[in-house]
């Protein structure tokens, strides 16, 4: 594939000043810049904010869009990569696939599937939609569509997650979880506290304990074991980015079994339990046997770096929108 000017319209949250340095959009760019490709980031909501006085996204919609079409007129891009990219209307898509109908127009999605009234209509006019869950229910969802579906996993980043923690010999925690504790959530949290000489480590539920930037990286350094546990776990392949922060950083996992997450991990690689039960018998064995444990982290660590970075991954994306039929 040769070199392509790509316009990358996402998040990539400056007002936070690399607070979330470690977020799929940079770690996007990242792969497709060393890939060889250049890369404009247009920052959407940083924009829609800065344009007006009361820095209000909402009343800042018409300018981010203009902004855009003006950005793509003086890059004239050979792909237009949309994140989740909420703000921007399909009128400007159409637009400017209208001023340069070469470019391609993809779009990427890493949440589950909720709040997403733009996406059916995006992909009457883009090329291609990947996510961050099974193909299944992308084609439950849209059906056929005039976008190729497909299913595309949560991205390491080689220079962001490459700390290899697993010959660590003192811990700060036995288990760690970062995320919030919400109502799919609250029971099995509960759960975790209740355990019995357990050093547990639980952070993100409130903004008292956020974890963010480095500090982030650092205090899951100091665990065991990471505890994977999305808001939906019975969705098709689907698994918040945090399963790719704890495998690439070295740290052992623990998951919900979810439906055909296998075939992106194996039970060698992180550690899947069924219920309450099933959890607190593998954590205590793996609390027990540390040479396992360290095992099956250096496996997740390899799986991740080898077969989930930047490169491999964004090299992917290109490949699935410029050559091939249909998306995987």
């Amino acid at each position: 594939m040769n070199s392509l000017k790509i316009v990358h319209c996402a998040n990539f949250s400056e007002s936070k000043y690399g607070a979330v340095y470690y977020a799929i959009d940079r770690k996007l760019s990242n792969g497709l810049i060393r890939n060889g490709h250049f890369v404009y980031d247009f920052s959407y909501r940083e924009v829609a904010k800065n344009s007006t006085f009361f820095k209000s996204k909402k009343f800042g919609i018409k300018n981010t869009n203009n902004a855009l079409l003006e950005t793509i007129k003086n890059i004239e891009p050979d792909l237009l990569l949309l994140g989740h990219s909420e703000l921007i209307t399909k009128e400007i898509l159409i637009k400017a696939k209208e001023m340069f109908p070469q470019m391609k127009i993809a779009m990427w999605w890493v949440d589950p599937f909720e709040k997403i009234a733009h996406i059916p209509e995006r992909l009457k006019i883009i090329d291609a939609f990947f996510a961050t869950t099974g193909t299944s229910k992308l084609n439950a969802l849209f059906g056929k569509t005039h976008a190729k579906l497909s299913f595309f996993p949560n991205v390491c980043d080689n220079s962001i997650e490459k700390q290899n923690l697993d010959l660590k010999n003192e811990f700060d925690y036995d288990v760690i979880y970062v995320g919030r504790t919400d109502e799919n959530r609250k029971s099995f949290i509960s759960f975790l506290q209740s355990l019995n000489n357990v050093k547990l480590g639980i952070f993100g539920n409130t903004k008292d304990n956020l974890l963010l930037g480095a500090d982030y990286y650092k205090t899951i350094k100091k665990a065991k074991i990471g505890l994977n546990y999305s808001r939906f776990n019975d969705i098709d392949m689907y698994s918040s980015d945090r399963i790719i922060q704890l495998t690439a950083s070295g740290i052992m996992v623990m998951s919900p079994m979810i439906p055909n997450f296998k075939r992106l991990f194996d039970e060698n690689e992180i550690i899947y339990f069924s219920d309450n039960q099933d959890f607190k018998e593998k954590l205590d064995f793996y609390l027990a046997h540390d040479d396992e444990r360290i095992k099956i982290a250096k496996k997740g660590w390899l799986k991740a770096h080898e077969c989930f970075n930047e490169k491999i991954i964004a090299k992917n994306i290109i490949n699935i929108i410029y050559l091939t039929k249909n998306g995987n």
